[in-house]
């Protein structure tokens, strides 16, 4: 008779992990190289087209290759200089009254709201997921003469006559804030959300009043939640084109306007290129920045 012997399981695994694992790494690869290829399409290559073209000479219709920091010098001077100042201002300024706003909120929900969490939330993003054209021009009847704005603070004796807000940076700003806020309020949540609470008793325990623990707990360990807020909101405003062109008219440019307007009605590439430059250098020092501030955060977790 014969006798049956039995291979422990360990063994065989290896054995077949061995074998499949040149495939498995090929199907890896091509798997990483399929958004790897179309981000190299897509991204990269126009953006090194971009570039080259911020160091050239206008001719119309066209790009003549050369080497000149001209088109540098007049986006950075002038009415393009005050432009781009004024961008870089607006969107520091609305991303930050943002975070003011969106924090405490993300902070109610996150504490203070356990039944109904998700209702808030959802309440927070339905606007944000309608259309963006459509939620720009409501604040546009909103802020315009006998609109409803201009109804309430005259009720309210906050003011007089007329309201005249249309067409000036003031309702841009409104705008930029008005329009980003919502998505600003969920990472805050999130990471929130996410902070254990026995840590926060304990902090309790040791002694620390409710700023203390806010102070030195809370607010160090919501950092990703800051980054992200920040990045969500003050990379597309120093983008944006559709608010300043329906809010705030000429009083209202800026550097994604005349950045729009260099490439579709003056055809100055050259110039549209250095701009589109500059504002991926701003983007730069922002993405700096915030990995400066959520750097150590593992250390801060622990």
């Amino acid at each position: 008779m014969s006798t049956l012997t039995s291979v422990p399981l360990d063994v065989i695994k290896p054995a077949r992990g061995r074998l499949g694992a040149p495939s498995a790494r090929l199907v890896d690869h091509l798997l990483a190289g399929i958004p790897t290829l179309w981000l190299a399409l897509f991204f990269l290559a126009p953006l090194g087209f971009t570039v080259v073209f911020s160091f050239g000479r206008n001719i119309f219709g066209g790009v003549e290759l050369a080497f000149t920091l001209d088109n540098y010098r007049t986006a950075l001077s002038g009415f393009y200089g005050a432009t781009f100042i004024r961008t870089i201002i607006f969107a520091a300024s609305a991303s930050a009254l943002c975070l003011a706003v969106a924090y405490p909120v993300a902070y109610f929900i996150a504490r203070h709201t356990s039944r109904h969490r998700v209702l808030a939330i959802v309440l927070i993003l339905i606007p944000y997921f309608s259309s963006f054209l459509i939620r720009v021009m409501s604040l546009h009847m909103l802020m315009s003469r006998d609109g409803f704005a201009e109804a309430v603070l005259n009720v309210l004796n906050l003011h007089s006559g007329p309201l005249d807000v249309l067409d000036t940076q003031t309702a841009v700003f409104i705008g930029m804030v008005y329009a980003y806020l919502p998505i600003a309020i969920v990472p805050l949540y999130v990471v929130l959300d996410r902070i254990p609470r026995p840590l926060l008793e304990a902090s309790r325990d040791l002694g620390a009043s409710r700023l203390e623990t806010f102070l030195f707990v809370t607010l160090p360990m919501s950092r990703p939640g800051i980054a992200t807020a920040v990045l969500l909101t003050a990379v597309p405003m120093l983008g944006e084109m559709v608010i300043p062109k329906l809010l705030g008219g000429s009083r209202g440019v800026l550097m994604g306007q005349a950045l729009s307007s260099q490439y579709l009605q003056s055809q100055n590439y050259p110039l549209g290129s250095a701009m589109a430059v500059l504002i991926l250098l701003a983007i730069a020092v922002i993405v700096a920045g915030l990995a400066r501030l959520t750097k150590g955060f593992a250390e801060v977790g622990q």
